[in-house]
């Protein structure tokens, strides 16, 4: 118990010392008047405030992550881990790996962590939206929406990192940087930045502006993007998608009770998305071809 209360407060010292950074960068990025589609103006996309509407959502992921969600996903893991020894090769270039050099390691550790990221991400963008859609629901989006996500869908992404991982991972010190460098692009490409990259730097690396486009509620942006790292892979298996100087009009998970900010809290946020699966459940089968699309509503 006191490690999980350790733990707790080193990451509420953490993401305090994260939000003060980010504020900071903010106060000298202010948003020009009347100007959204500067793309490469480096400026905020909102208002540069220290708490945004979101936080009274936001604040309390991190802390249900560590004392709820983990603990199941390491359970978990280790008993799947015994299992999947015996079906699958466990890890199957570590030998090769571990004797390259470290920036090496670490370049093919950020693919290899992109490439499970990109799996178990569209995974639950079709198969688990209702509980992904609490990620996509913020309408001001921040470093701290990439902790936003509800239990369900923060397990399921971690177990399948996990499956991926098992197989195409490796242990040498470069994966343990690139886990560190995979965690604070994150934090990056969804910080309050307008940013876009000049070709053809846009189509290998993801930029803020490529991340917006991921949670606009344009239709032709839905089910896309879902790299953090490196925009090629978006690209090769199609799923990329950056209109040339242009903005997302809006954000949000494109339901509308979900993203009623002013009218939710952390407990009505937890619990829409199974109201919004067992609607799902009922929906016409010719509805959409797509589970995604079954649950976003037109804003």
């Amino acid at each position: 118990m006191l490690e999980v209360i350790t733990h707790t407060l080193s990451v509420i010292s953490l993401l305090t010392c994260f939000a003060i950074f980010f504020w900071l960068i903010a106060q000298r990025l202010h948003k020009p008047e009347g100007k959204t589609e500067n793309l490469r103006n480096f400026h905020c996309a909102h208002d540069p405030v220290f708490f945004n509407k979101e936080l009274k959502c936001e604040a309390f992921y991190p802390a249900i992550s560590i004392i709820l969600t983990q603990p199941i996903i390491f359970f978990v893991v280790v008993q799947l881990h015994g299992v999947m020894n015996t079906v699958v090769p466990y890890q199957m270039f570590d030998k090769s790996i571990e004797n390259l050099p470290v920036v090496v390691q670490l370049v093919l550790g950020l693919f290899v962590l992109d490439l499970a990221l990109w799996v178990r991400h569209s995974f639950v963008h079709k198969y688990f939206w209702p509980f992904h859609a609490v990620h996509h629901s913020a309408e001001e989006i921040s470093w701290l929406t990439t902790k936003r996500l509800h239990p369900v869908d923060d397990f399921v992404m971690g177990i399948i990192d996990f499956g991926v991982l098992f197989i195409i991972g490796f242990s040498a010190e470069g994966m343990a940087i690139a886990v560190v460098v995979k965690s604070l692009h994150n934090m990056y490409i969804h910080s309050n930045i307008v940013l876009d990259y000049p070709k053809p730097w846009k189509y290998i690396f993801v930029s803020p502006n490529m991340h917006r486009w991921h949670h606009a509620t344009e239709k032709e942006a839905h089910d896309k993007n879902f790299c953090v790292l490196f925009a090629f892979i978006d690209y090769l298996f199609g799923t990329y998608y950056v209109p040339d100087n242009a903005l997302p009009k809006a954000y949000g998970s494109g339901h509308n009770e979900m993203d009623d900010i002013a009218n939710k809290n952390i407990l009505k946020e937890l619990w829409l998305p199974f109201k919004m699966a067992s609607e799902t459940s009922v929906a016409p089968a010719s509805a959409s071809p797509n589970g995604a699309e079954i649950a976003r509503e037109t804003p």
